[in-house]
């Protein structure tokens, strides 16, 4: 993958959307390209995470079991959470389809923080996002089915 992809993928974050493209393209020389068939494990629910990624072609489902919290496409990250603090993942993310991530390691990625508080207000943004996501699916009413409903 060349290196201009990569800022481009970086630039269409939220999280990097500010960030000026000196910076991004130090960044984007540190990202890990990895590629994955269908139905591949990209991390379990529990595992130590100190690294986030992008997702440059394909699909991710982040799930835990059978409930499917999201299905991640291109230009959208995951695994934002554990970069900050290195705790255990909060879920699973499995491929569905042939996928291309690019992994931004922990140390990398704080030696861009420090320098760069417009990172940091992009990755509160996205934190915010998805715990109103997650407010709204949760708020949702389900209907209880009635008589009616079952004949």
């Amino acid at each position: 993958m060349l290196l201009i992809e990569k800022v481009l993928t970086l630039r269409s974050s939220d999280i990097f959307s500010e960030t000026p493209e000196t910076e991004l393209v130090e960044l984007a020389g540190v990202l890990e390209e990895i590629q994955l068939g269908p139905d591949e494990i990209l991390f379990n629910k529990g595992d130590v995470g100190d690294c986030m990624y992008f997702v440059f072609k394909g699909k991710v489902k982040v799930h835990d079991e059978e409930l499917t919290f999201a299905v991640l496409e291109e230009n959208e990250l995951l695994g934002e959470l554990s970069i900050l603090d290195t705790e255990p993942r909060s879920a699973s993310a499995t491929t569905l389809e042939d996928t291309i991530l690019l992994r931004l390691a922990q140390e990398p990625f704080y030696e861009i923080l420090l320098n760069n508080a417009d990172v940091l207000k992009g990755i509160l943004k996205t934190l915010c996002k998805r715990l109103r996501q997650m407010d709204t699916k949760l708020a949702t009413p389900k209907k209880v089915p009635t008589e009616l409903d079952l004949l």
